[in-house]
């Protein structure tokens, strides 16, 4: 149930210990939610669990109950929420393998009406933005895919999708931190791992960072696969 209503968000309760504020500025929508997160989690510290959508964020307290006052302490947090005027974004250039061969890309092409050239034209032209992170640990799903490209999920999800899978649906597109089932058709590979447990931050790309992709050949692809856990990550970064 919808409880309160300010400015910039609006509060729903979800049960006794959890609330959902979501974002009412559709325009800075991603601003709004990333100020929200740093706030409330600054504010309550190791009291709560974070959890982000779209445009909203879930607060889940740990030990202590949704009540009228817990709602007002965290209304009183984000009264005077200022949005950065220059946000400091990472850009990363990462490469990708196409498959011309798979049968996901032929599926994509034939859906769309596009040779596979041009579908992977369309796809390396864009410049996407990690609107959140999910679904698998550092998952990114990855605004900005060209509207020639949209297409809804397999029917059938497949059973196993490599890592680095580069994949689109439903209007997003996304990487495949791990090897997991998944509805989404697979373009081609990433082989920059996007999760390395032994890097400073373990994560690549963070909400709001910047993604384009650009084309390798195979051997190129082999050659960096390879080599994964050695790689300089910031060769391919805020190029």
């Amino acid at each position: 149930m919808e409880f309160k209503l300010d400015r910039a968000f609006s509060y729903h309760r979800m049960n006794e210990n959890s609330l959902l504020i979501r974002v009412l500025h559709k325009d800075d929508v991603l601003d709004y939610r990333i100020e929200t997160a740093k706030l409330i989690s600054s504010h309550f510290k190791d009291q709560i669990i974070l959890n982000h959508g779209l445009d909203d964020v879930l607060i889940i307290w740990h030990s202590r109950l949704l009540t009228t006052d817990l709602i007002d302490e965290v209304r009183s947090v984000l009264l005077n929420i200022e949005l950065p005027a220059m946000v400091q974004l990472n850009r990363w250039k990462l490469p990708v393998y196409y498959d011309d061969q798979s049968q996901d890309i032929k599926a994509v092409s034939k859906q769309v009406g596009r040779s596979i050239k041009e579908v992977i034209d369309l796809h390396q032209q864009s410049v996407y933005r990690v609107n959140f992170i999910g679904f698998l640990p550092g998952f990114p799903y990855l605004e900005g895919l060209p509207d020639e490209l949209s297409i809804p999920r397999k029917k059938i999800p497949s059973l196993k999708v490599k890592q680095g899978s580069v994949a689109i649906a439903a209007g997003n597109c996304g990487i495949y931190t791990q090897e997991s089932p998944g509805g989404w058709y697979v373009l081609g590979n990433c082989p920059v791992p996007l999760y390395l447990k032994k890097r400073d931050q373990p994560f690549l790309l963070t909400v709001n960072d910047q993604v384009e992709f650009y084309k390798v050949d195979l051997h190129t692809f082999k050659r960096l696969e390879e080599n994964a856990d050695l790689l300089d990550i910031n060769q391919f970064k805020n190029g």
